[in-house]
């Protein structure tokens, strides 16, 4: 599960106005939590729900900033700031959020013109996403929202060794997509995944900033700062 963190406008994230274009984008590859659907409310209560499960009741403003995504750094927040261990595994953490994502999938809004460039994407050429979240959660999300035939590849934390920003799940929705990597427009909403995807040798759209915009024509124009 995953914590969406705020721009604050680093180079990393900020891609050049107008930048030379490649001729051509064979596919586009969407994060899912904050880019494709706002996720932000249902993962904090998710892992809200699968701590108690577990004996450990952190209080849903600690949460807020806690690193929902990367259990390890969870645990060692957990025991240096609550002073409470977290003894349950990776797994058991895991199964306990996904229960309570799957049954309140329909808190989760989709982003309106993220969403919208993926239909027109998907009527134009194939559209994968690349998540760090867990997979039937991606899935049945995108179910939910009606977004899930939109997309011929899901890549989730279970499909890749190392996580955002290793550019893993971007090299395997390219593969999966039968695809180079350079073929293949990103679109992300942190600044781990959009290293992700650089690393990945892919161009990439920070949909954090205000008027960025896919032409569909090879352009990528981002006006004005976050």
């Amino acid at each position: 599960m995953r914590h969406r963190k705020p721009a604050n406008g680093p180079a990393l994230a900020k891609l050049p106005v107008n930048r030379p274009p490649r001729p051509h984008y064979a596919a586009r590859i969407f994060d899912f939590d904050g880019t494709l659907v706002d996720t932000d409310d249902i993962n904090l209560h998710a892992m809200h729900a699968a701590l108690a499960a577990h004996g450990v009741h952190a209080p849903l403003s600690w949460l807020r900033t806690a690193p929902l995504g990367d259990l390890g750094a969870l645990r060692r927040r957990s025991r240096d700031e609550l002073g409470v261990a977290v003894t349950a595994s990776d797994q058991e953490i895991v199964a306990a959020a996904r229960s309570y994502w799957v049954t309140h999938r329909g808190r989760a809004r989709p982003v309106g013109p993220v969403v919208a460039v993926a239909r027109t994407a998907a009527a134009v050429g194939p559209v994968a996403v690349a998540s760090a979240n867990d997979g039937q959660v991606v899935r049945a999300t995108l179910t939910a929202a009606g977004l899930a035939s939109l997309f011929e590849v899901v890549i989730a934390r279970e499909d890749v060794s190392r996580l955002k920003p290793a550019p893993d799940a971007f090299l395997k929705a390219a593969s999966r997509l039968g695809l180079k990597t350079s073929e293949c427009l990103a679109y992300e909403n942190t600044d781990e995944g959009v290293a992700a995807a650089r690393a990945a040798d892919m161009d990439v759209i920070d949909v954090r900033r205000r008027d960025w915009r896919d032409s569909f024509d090879g352009r990528i124009e981002i006006d004005g700062d976050p």
